[in-house]
C-alpha cells in the first residue's frame, strides 16, 4: 500500500505579513465557544436568527422572475437562464437598489454608481485595492476598529493607522494631527474609514456636528471617507442621524451598506455607492468602473440568484426595508434595555461596594455595550471566565490597532435571549467580583 505524505515547505511559503498580524481574534473566540458550549457567549455580534424569514426568499425570487419577464417581454425560463449565467460585475439589481437607497437612506445614487458586493468585506477590499497606493498612501481607521479593515490592510501591505474614538465618534482633532504628521513625512492620508452609527466595537454614534466637520475635513485635506453602515437601521431612539453619504455634496464618501444584520449573514450581500469621477489623460471616468474592474478579479460577479431574491423583496415592499425590520429593531431594543437593566441591578453600588469601579456606556443603537473594569482582561481571562463561570466576553484590546482597551470588554447582546442575558450578566458579575475581592 502506498502511504501518502505531505511535503514540508520553508516558512517563506506563507505571507510574512499574515504571520505578523498578531492575535487571530475571531479564531480564538470561536475556539473558546466550541470548547465551552454551555457557556453563555456575549462575544459574537451575530443577528438573531429568529428574524431571518429565509422561507420567504423563494417567494421573492419567483416575484422577481415574474415581474422581470413582464417588464422585458421575455419568458420566465429565459429570465431563469439569465440568472444562472455569469453577469454584470456591478450587479443586476442596481435600479432597485438605487430606489431603496433613496427611500430608506435619502441617498441619491445613479444605478451605474452602485456595486452589489459579496458582503461589505469585499467592498472594503475592492475599494482599498482600487484607490490606495501601498508606497505613499495611508489608511486611517477608528481605534478601536472593526478588524475586517485593519487586518485586511495589514496582510496586504497597506499602511494603516488608528485614530482614537470619543463619545462623539472618531476624534477629529487627532485625525488632523495624523494628517499633518503624514504630510510632513511625504505620505498622504488617502482613506478614513468610519462606522458613524453605533460603531463596532464601542457602540458610539458620531454626532451630527462631527459628521459635518468630517466631510469638511475630507474636502480640505483631499481624502476619501469609507462609511460602513452595518448598524444604522438599529437605532433605538425616536430620532437618528443622517448617513454621511446623504450629506455628501462633494462626493467624498464611498458608502457601504451591509445586509448581514438587517436580513441575514449568509445572504452575503452588501451595497456600495461609488459616485466619484476621476480625470485620466484628460478623460473624466467613473471611479465605480475601476472598483468594478478590481471586484472582477476578486469574485467575478456577485451571485445573480441571490441578487434576484433581494431584488424581488425590494419590489414587493416598495423599495423599503423599514417595515420589514420594524419587529427586529424593537426586539434588539428590548435586549439592549434588558442588558442595561441587568447591569444596573447586578452592579448596584449600594448593595455591592466592590462594583463601584465597573462602568458601561448606554448606546442609542447597535449590538454592543462597552464595559470598563478595575483590572485588565485578555486571552487568559476569557478562558478562565468561560471555564469557571460559564460566560464568554470579548476584551476590547482585541480591537485596538494601537495600545488600549486593556481594562475593558465588549458585550454583544444581539444573539441572546432575555433569559440568557440575565443569567450571563449574573455569571459575569460573579467573575468580576472574584477578581476584585
Amino acid at each position: 500500500m502506498v502511504k501518502s505524505t505531505l511535503s514540508t515547505h520553508e516558512n517563506d511559503v506563507v505571507n510574512p505579513l499574515l504571520m505578523n498580524l498578531g492575535e487571530d481574534v475571531m479564531g480564538f473566540l470561536n475556539e473558546v465557544q466550541s470548547q465551552y458550549p454551555k457557556a453563555i457567549s456575549f462575544a459574537s455580534g451575530r443577528p438573531d436568527s429568529k428574524y431571518f424569514s429565509i422561507e420567504k426568499f423563494s417567494e421573492y425570487l419567483d416575484f422577481f422572475v415574474k415581474t422581470e419577464a413582464l417588464e422585458k417581454g421575455q419568458t420566465e425560463n429565459e429570465i431563469l437562464s439569465y440568472l444562472g449565467q455569469y453577469n454584470r460585475t456591478k450587479g443586476i439589481i442596481n435600479n432597485e437598489v438605487s430606489k431603496y437607497l433613496l427611500v430608506d437612506e435619502s441617498i441619491q445614487a445613479l444605478p451605474e454608481d452602485i456595486l452589489i458586493t459579496v458582503g461589505a468585506q469585499e467592498g472594503i477590499a475592492a475599494g482599498i485595492m482600487t484607490v490606495c497606493n501601498k508606497e505613499n498612501d495611508v489608511i486611517l481607521v477608528e481605534d478601536p476598529a472593526y478588524i475586517g479593515i485593519t487586518h485586511f490592510s495589514q496582510i496586504n501591505g497597506y499602511h494603516v493607522d488608528g485614530v482614537p474614538v470619543t463619545s462623539n465618534g472618531i476624534s477629529l482633532e487627532k485625525l488632523e494631527e495624523k494628517i499633518q504628521y503624514y504630510n510632513s513625512i511625504g505620505k498622504r492620508v488617502r482613506v478614513v474609514y468610519v462606522i458613524p452609527d453605533f460603531q463596532n466595537p464601542s457602540g458610539v454614534a458620531m454626532s451630527l456636528e462631527n459628521r459635518y466637520k468630517l466631510l469638511e475635513l475630507a474636502e480640505i485635506h483631499n481624502f476619501l471617507i469609507f462609511e460602513d453602515n452595518a448598524y444604522g437601521d438599529f437605532s433605538y431612539e425616536s430620532s437618528s442621524y443622517p448617513t454621511l453619504k446623504s450629506m455628501d455634496k462633494n462626493q467624498r464618501v464611498i458608502y457601504l451598506k451591509s445586509l448581514s444584520k438587517t436580513l441575514y449573514p449568509s445572504l452575503r450581500l452588501a451595497l456600495m455607492v461609488v459616485d466619484q469621477s476621476i480625470s485620466i489623460d484628460g478623460n473624466v471616468l467613473r471611479l465605480s468602473d475601476f472598483v468594478s474592474k478590481t471586484k472582477g478579479y476578486i469574485t467575478v460577479n456577485t451571485p445573480s440568484i441571490i441578487q434576484a431574491m433581494f431584488g424581488g423583496m425590494l419590489r414587493q415592499h416598495n423599495f423599503s426595508l423599514k417595515e420589514l425590520n420594524k419587529e427586529k429593531v424593537l426586539g434588539m431594543k428590548e435586549k439592549r434595555n434588558h442588558l442595561v437593566k441587568c447591569l444596573e441591578e447586578v452592579f448596584n453600588t449600594k448593595n455591592n461596594s466592590w462594583s463601584n469601579k465597573v462602568q458601561w456606556n448606554h448606546p442609542n443603537g447597535g449590538f454592543f455595550i462597552r464595559v470598563k473594569l478595575p483590572f485588565e482582561v485578555g486571552k487568559e481571562e476569557v478562558i478562565e471566565c468561560a471555564e469557571k463561570f460559564k460566560v464568554i466576553f470579548t476584551p476590547m484590546s482585541f480591537f485596538f490597532l494601537n495600545e488600549g482597551g486593556e481594562s475593558e470588554l465588549r458585550l454583544a447582546f444581539s444573539n441572546l435571549s432575555l433569559e440568557e442575558i440575565k443569567t450571563g450578566v449574573e455569571r459575569l458579575a460573579d467573575y468580576i467580583k472574584s477578581k476584585i475581592e
